[in-house]
């Protein structure tokens, strides 16, 4: 099979071939401005590139020595120019990312939260229901809350204080009665 494939292109008179030659370099351009404004998965820019250098392979026969390197060079530069900017394109700024990744947010200054805020608490007294080792359950004005300390060891019955609030996490420590 390859044997009769070489034999058929030694056959051919790549003299009259100039319209395929241009057809692919046209089809490839054109497949490269489709990768650029429709970023995908990449294959009209791969067929671009081989409809490219098909056509440099066919021109070989055909042109000088001098424009076979410039058209090669014109390849070259159109392959590593739709590389680039496909590196581009998938970076942080780029438009694939754009379109890929969310870049609103949702924190605390926008209005949203994952909790309701318990800041109200700080500084509240209470007493611990259940022992504190480092967690455990405490009284806050007839409302239970389960509390944490910074690591000490807290007994039932200890006076506490609230001294941080972070989302669901309460901190207490020792009162200082």
């Amino acid at each position: 099979m390859p044997y009769q494939l070489i034999l058929f292109l030694a056959a051919v008179d790549f003299s009259s071939l100039g319209w395929l030659i241009a057809i692919l370099f046209i089809l490839g351009i054109a497949l490269f401005v489709i990768e650029l404004a429709m970023p995908g998965v990449g294959v009209a820019g791969i067929m671009g590139i081989i409809s490219l250098i098909a056509g440099a392979v066919l021109a070989s026969k055909i042109v000088s020595p001098s424009v076979l390197i410039l058209i090669i060079m014109a390849v070259l530069v159109m392959i590593a120019a739709m590389l680039y900017w496909m590196y581009q394109s998938a970076t942080k700024d780029g438009r694939v990312s754009r379109l890929l990744f969310l870049k609103t947010k949702t924190g605390a200054e926008e209005g949203y939260s994952s909790s309701p805020s318990k800041t109200e608490l700080l500084g509240m007294e209470g007493e611990a229901v259940t022992p504190l080792r480092p967690t455990g359950t405490g009284d806050f004005q007839g409302k239970k809350l389960d509390i944490v300390t910074d690591g000490e060891f807290i007994p039932k019955g200890a006076s506490i204080v609230i001294k941080e609030v972070e989302g669901f996490r309460i901190i207490v420590k020792k009162s200082d009665d």
